[in-house]
């Protein structure tokens, strides 16, 4: 299994999310207005065969049902009927006038139902006592289709109320994403080379798919206007995928990535998702018939978890820093998940998210703050490492790359399939002279000139080593190697011709040098290395004679 792969279906989770919450914004639905709570206006309602409505155990079936209550001029003042309808369309009526119908468009994508939606009713005025009825239709026959916090009110008034009381819970869930978001983008900054992008990514993704399923049950996207049945499909689908990201972040930690585990997660909830989406698609069921295959693959995904855990601590034989953080943390999220499952089957509770909203939380803060630390430490040895390697592979005098350097390089250009490259071999002549006369401080003043006349030239096409006491070497690679090796030498002499008015050495600088181009794949490296020290060589000593 590709850990690229892995990643990528971390983003392709997050992305398709952010992008369902876009269009539940874009696709208004229709007939909405915002609003909430004042005193009840539940009471006084009856069936038009007589009985009284009770709106916790509203009738339901697929047929279509009527409720009315008696009204007058001075009860409403002026007010909206405000209430909350979950998959139920609607219509309102003073005696036989229509002052409100809500019927939105619920695209395929979106099942059946809309979830739940917030209204706020303008009664017109009217002169004499009147008969307000509601005529609804159940969009599926369950116990979830109902009417919620009827209240005569003002619009404006319902709303702040209504804000003032879920807004909190909203936030926790929006920290949450946020958090998520910036490990996400952490994880990707800090670890682009590492295996652990995995594990930082899947954390992130893992925060972001929680904020977004527990966001809906503080019903503030319903609020801000949108669309219902969107915030209903970020709600199933959020739940569906949630298992990836687990055992992604899991896998990573044991370090049980390619695990049967793992494979059998993933392969279970692209299951989940092509039969879900077949069977809402073709009109066979909505997401909340197929929500028992979710629950089921969620807890199949809770088995291989803790097999993924118990196998990495019998490998172990001890319970790693990360090891532990993840008990810790996967302990209080599925505790939190099976109070709020208990909840959703037995009580049949309004908001079935309000303990795993804690629970996420801290599992949340727990995690982040493991990663962090885990950043912090990981950056700093990487930043040991890297000074280490810099000091192994930079010559302490010159600044230039040296023999291990080369070394390392000329294994790779030995190894090379293609490409071709010039090797030039230069040599400081009279340095011994200098160092015997004149004393070693002299000698490193001419080794750093020629070091940085051969880099501010030849540099700018290739790589500078020094090899040895007055031994340095220049590698040009490239189809026009020869080319711009040339065009560097009148840059070359010049820069030690000024070395020489400037530092005025009791001895002249002068510098040989020979080159030669090897072909991968054609010749000989090594014989290329003795064509261009034998030339050198020559060099040097026709220099030599001119001096």
């Amino acid at each position: 299994m590709k850990r690229r792969l892995l990643i990528d279906l971390d983003l392709v989770i997050c992305v398709t999310l952010m992008l369902v919450v876009c269009m539940m914004f874009f696709y208004k639905s229709e007939g909405f207005s915002s609003v909430i709570i004042s005193e009840s206006y539940s009471d006084g309602w009856y069936y038009d065969d007589g009985s009284k409505v009770d709106f916790s155990d509203l009738r339901n079936g697929l047929e279509t049902h009527e409720i009315s209550r008696v009204i007058t001029p001075e009860e409403v003042k002026g007010a909206d009927l405000c209430f909350e309808t979950s998959n139920l369309f609607f219509d309102v009526f003073i005696d036989d006038d229509l002052i409100y119908d809500y019927h939105p468009d619920i695209m395929r994508i979106c099942g059946t139902c809309y979830g739940e939606s917030f209204h706020t009713v303008d009664i017109p005025r009217f002169s004499e006592q009147s008969e307000l009825r509601i005529v609804y239709q159940p969009l599926r026959d369950s116990s979830s289709v109902t009417f919620r916090l009827m209240q005569l009110n003002d619009g404006g008034s319902y709303l702040r109320n209504l804000y003032s009381v879920n807004f909190p819970k909203f936030m926790e869930c929006f920290a949450v994403f946020i958090i998520g978001l910036t490990l996400v983008v952490i994880g990707f900054i800090l670890n682009k080379d590492t295996d652990r992008i995995i594990e930082t990514v899947s954390v992130g993704t893992m925060a972001i798919v929680l904020a977004m399923w527990t966001s809906s049950g503080t019903k503030v996207f319903q609020l801000i206007g949108g669309n219902p049945a969107f915030i209903r499909l970020v709600d199933y689908l959020s739940l569906m995928w949630l298992p990836v990201p687990v055992i992604l972040f899991a896998a990573a930690v044991t370090d049980k990535v390619r695990s049967i585990s793992t494979k059998i997660v993933l392969v279970l909830v692209s299951l989940n998702t092509v039969i879900t989406f077949t069977c809402v698609l073709c009109g066979m069921g909505d997401y909340h018939d197929m929500l028992i295959l979710t629950h089921i693959v969620i807890g199949i995904g809770v088995v291989c978890l803790i097999n993924l855990l118990v196998s990495s601590i019998k490998k172990s034989q001890k319970i790693s820093r990360g090891l532990k953080v993840l008990l810790v943390a996967f302990g209080i999220l599925i505790l939190s998940g099976i109070g709020d499952a208990t909840r959703y089957y037995l009580i049949t509770a309004e908001d079935s998210s309000r303990v795993t909203r804690i629970g996420l939380f801290i599992f949340v803060i727990v995690l982040a703050s493991y990663e962090l630390s885990s950043f912090i430490g990981l950056h700093k040895k990487s930043t040991e490492a890297e000074v280490m390697h810099r000091l192994a592979h930079i010559d302490g005098l010159t600044g230039m790359l040296n023999r291990l350097a080369f070394t390392e390089d000329e294994r790779e250009i030995k190894n090379a399939k293609e490409g071709r490259y010039l090797f030039a071999q230069f040599d400081i002549n009279f340095l011994k002279k200098m160092n015997d006369t004149y004393g070693h401080s002299f000698g490193d003043r001419f080794i750093i000139a020629a070091a940085d006349a051969i880099t501010g030239s030849f540099g700018k096409c290739g790589k500078g080593y020094r090899v040895g006491g007055d031994e340095f070497i220049v590698i040009v690679e490239g189809d026009s190697c020869e080319k711009d090796f040339d065009d560097q030498i009148p840059e070359f002499e010049r820069l030690v011709k000024q070395a020489n008015e400037e530092q005025q050495f009791p001895i002249p600088l002068v510098i040989a040098y020979g080159r030669s181009v090897y072909t991968a794949g054609a010749g000989s490296f090594d014989d290329t290395e003795k064509t261009a020290d034998k030339l050198m060589y020559d060099n040097k000593m026709a220099l030599k004679a001119s001096v």
